[in-house]
């Protein structure tokens, strides 16, 4: 059980940090980062124990936003008009993948999807198949993970989900990489309630079938994920790595992508700084989780002390740090999730009635009942 740092663009100072040592693991993103930068990368992680480096390919981007990925070799010119049903082509991509993560220091290698038309059961075979074709060329030199990249909305199908794990656990890997794309902005929580339902059954069923799942591009719906059994969740300092959209690096032009955000577990919810400063002039509402955070409490002390000063870089640690020692509380059955959702959704009541407003409009925790019921009905599946 762990969580894991995707590494983003400018992510790699955030490794050496002592307070978020907590990462069991990292997500080597390709499209932030050529394949030298990616190995400064790889090279500071030399010597920690118990610690996992996945690489993924990262084919199914955009084609307008594809980064740094036309500079690693085994990035193919042809990936938007090749025929995906020919083993060879998917043969020489996979080689050339192999090579690139054997010379970076990859421990697992995700293996290689693109974005379909529509999201059919050859796809997801499809999938299986080419993961296959990367073990077999992988298997003197490292260990490979069974990628899957699954449409949230096909999920809000009725045993949808079940149909799709089925299909997965063909794989010969232990481990599947899940990807759950959807069209939510990055910086909104998923708050339909099937979606997240199907989600839930998806992780559930995967495990279930002996499957290590590790969830990638996580945010506060880590809670859900880890409830559903997933073993292991991933997430970044940037709100595009903590939710995966075709259009999520529009993000930062829509207002979210460089403003200090603060983690509240008492609201689940990410705050303004107009906002945290409300919440600290009423007083008693910040979680326990984030009074003892030393993120939050650095923050609390610049907002009180230098009022105007940025704070930023500050605010992605304090949610690394929460997204750490949430998944462990989770882990561990410290935490009752269940419990948290109800005392989250009276804390919003309370406020509301109060006239305590957020800056944001959305900003009101009404998918925190969306929540309560996936988490229900899942359970009573």
């Amino acid at each position: 059980m762990g969580a894991l740092l995707q590494v983003g663009h400018d992510s790699k100072n955030l490794l050496p940090v002592p307070e978020l040592s907590g990462f069991t693991g990292v997500v080597l993103n390709p499209v932030n980062y050529a394949p030298d930068g990616m190995m400064e990368i790889t090279t500071g992680l030399r010597g920690r124990e118990n610690f996992t480096v996945y690489f993924d390919p990262q084919l199914y981007n955009p084609q307008s936003e594809r980064g740094r990925l036309r500079e690693w070799g085994y990035f193919p010119d042809d990936v938007d008009t090749a025929d995906q049903s020919n083993d060879q082509w998917w043969a020489e991509l996979c080689g050339a993948l192999v090579q690139n993560c054997e010379e970076v220091g990859a421990n697992i290698i995700c293996s290689p999807v693109v974005a379909p038309n529509a999201f059919t059961d050859d796809y997801y075979l499809r999938m299986v198949e080419v993961h296959e074709i990367l073990a077999g060329m992988a298997r003197r030199t490292g260990t490979t993970a069974q990628t899957a990249f699954v449409s949230l909305s096909d999920l809000s199908t009725p045993s949808r989900a079940l149909a799709i794990a089925t299909i997965i656990s063909k794989t010969s890997s232990p481990v599947v990489y899940l990807i759950l794309s959807g069209d939510q902005d990055p910086r909104r929580e998923l708050d339909r309630v099937d979606e997240l339902k199907g989600s839930m059954r998806l992780i559930r069923a995967l495990e279930g079938a002996g499957l290590r799942v590790l969830v990638a591009f996580s945010s506060s719906d880590v809670l859900l994920w880890k409830m559903a059994g997933a073993s292991d969740c991933a997430t970044g300092k940037f709100f595009n790595l903590r939710r995966y959209t075709r259009g999520r690096f529009e993000e930062p032009s829509q207002g979210g992508g460089q403003l200090p955000y603060w983690i509240e577990e008492a609201l689940i919810a990410f705050l303004r700084e107009s906002d945290l400063r409300r919440l600290l002039q009423v007083g008693g509402v910040l979680s326990q989780a984030s009074l003892e955070n030393p993120f939050g409490q650095q923050i609390i002390r610049l907002l009180t002390d230098s009022p105007g000063s940025a704070w930023l870089g500050l605010s992605w640690r304090q949610y690394l740090y929460w997204f750490i020692d949430v998944e462990r509380r989770v882990s561990s059955g410290e935490l009752d999730v269940a419990g948290l959702l109800r005392t989250v959704e009276r804390t919003w009541r309370q406020l509301d009635d109060a006239d305590v407003l957020m800056e944001e409009l959305r900003n009101d925790g009404t998918w925190i009942r969306a929540w309560r019921r996936a988490l229900v009905e899942y359970q009573t599946f």
